[in-house]
């Protein structure tokens, strides 16, 4: 059997999607949005944006990280003693904007 030359090289198999325990609290544009906010208000140097699959964190000298899991969002903007009571913020937020759908 011989190789097919127009098949070009295989693509290596796509990584397993990160696993977030929050994800179903952060779903949705409108949860991730409030949570950019969340984050916004007491972060300082970075500016956050939601997307619908996460969030972009932005910095002051223009270094742009995206973000998928809450997890990682966290990691990035906070911290490390200021995680636990960031996700606490982030997600009442969260769940104050799906109370209001």
């Amino acid at each position: 059997m011989t190789a097919d030359p127009w098949g070009g090289i295989p693509r290596p198999p796509r990584p397993p999607a990160p696993v977030d325990p929050d994800e179903l609290r952060v779903l949705g544009l409108r949860r991730r949005t409030a949570v950019a906010r969340a984050v916004n208000e007491v972060s300082r140097g970075v500016h956050v944006r939601a997307f619908e699959f996460g969030w972009t964190v932005s910095t002051v000298s223009g270094h742009i990280c995206v973000c998928h899991t809450l997890d990682h969002l966290l990691d990035v903007t906070a911290r490390p003693e200021d995680v636990r009571m960031l996700r606490a913020t982030a997600l009442a937020a969260a769940d104050g904007a799906a109370g209001g759908a």
